[in-house]
């Protein structure tokens, strides 16, 4: 049986993707406003509507920006260390919202909360309440691994590619419910989760590969206490590291572990897509002004408005190509 698809893109991270993927100073030959990551998260967009065709699609947005969520409250150093956004990246968020709008493709979000965990509450309750509904995540972020699923898949547009818990174990050796542990040893130096000293994302899902989990690792730890360290199966430095670790890690692991009751006003039906719901004109305009003539024409055949004349100043055409 065909079940239908979510697709659930986590905004800020495919703005980023495209802010930094795409180099070339791009401006709209009309507004000068910069335009390369509008341009590459357009286009990531354009591609998932054509080539994917989800019956259903959702952006969802950290709401709360990096300190005003309960991790922070929980621990305040949690990404205390990240450099401010540039600025040249607000105006082209607020641009590709306003086209989010025009498109008819609703933006969720939960004050105190990060969007990983709008998708984790949206995502889980999905798959709980609609046998027929498949989900589809469209992030590189490793937290969101831990949603993994025989119906739940993380997608990469750019590249085509996805990853399910049957290539999650194949890369890392660990399954989906053993991503918390893993991500609690390594830390996350972007974060400032704390992690176990020395661990990396390697020897972390070795580690939880090997014992199961971290209570496994600790326990394996406690049953060798009594033996010559050359018999032990974790010894030296590493234990060492684990054993200081050890109070510290529940709290990594709490950081790291994706809620999943957001308050969140979500509605599968208003995430149906359709060309609709589109104010085509509109699109039309910005992709005018915004001077994406390839991208313009793609809407145009994808929203019924083939037919349009071109209007003054269409001169102006894209410089980058696809490189988000």
């Amino acid at each position: 049986m065909s079940r239908d698809t979510l697709w659930l893109i986590d905004g800020y991270a495919q703005f980023f993707r495209a802010f930094h993927a795409i180099r070339t100073d791009m401006r709209s030959p009309v507004t000068s406003e910069p335009t390369n990551m509008t341009y590459g998260f357009v286009d990531m967009l354009l591609k998932l509507l054509t080539v994917h065709r989800p019956d259903h699609l959702a952006v969802i947005l950290d709401v709360s920006g990096d300190r005003g969520t309960f991790r922070s409250e929980i621990y305040p150093d949690y990404k205390a260390n990240r450099d401010a956004p540039p600025s040249e990246l607000a105006p082209q968020v607020d641009r590709c919202l306003s086209l989010l709008g025009e498109l008819g493709i609703p933006v969720y979000g939960s004050e105190g909360f990060e969007a990983d965990d709008v998708i984790a509450t949206i995502a889980r309750r999905m798959r709980r309440e609609h046998d027929d509904l498949e989900v589809r995540i469209v992030s590189k972020d490793k937290d969101l691994q831990q949603l993994l699923d025989d119906r739940v898949r993380m997608v990469d547009v750019h590249k085509d590619t996805s990853i399910g818990p049957d290539d999650l174990e194949a890369d890392k050796g660990i399954r989906p419910e053993q991503v918390v542990d893993m991500l609690a040893l390594m830390g996350d130096t972007v974060d400032n989760v704390p992690g176990v000293a020395g661990i990396g994302p390697k020897t972390a899902a070795a580690l939880i590969a090997e014992h199961g989990s971290i209570d496994g690792i600790y326990a394996c730890i406690d049953s060798e206490e009594e033996l010559p360290v050359s018999k032990r199966s974790i010894k030296g430095k590493r234990r060492e590291n684990l054993v200081a670790a050890r109070d510290d890690v529940p709290l990594s692991r709490t950081l790291v572990t994706l809620r999943d009751d957001c308050p969140v006003d979500f509605e599968l039906e208003a995430t149906r897509v359709d060309a609709g719901r589109a104010d085509a004109p509109a699109v039309d305009e910005t992709m005018r002004i915004l001077g994406f003539n390839r991208l313009r024409d793609s809407f145009r055949g994808l929203l019924g408005g083939g037919e349009q004349a071109p209007s003054a100043g269409d001169g102006a055409a894209e410089t980058a190509s696809d490189e988000a």
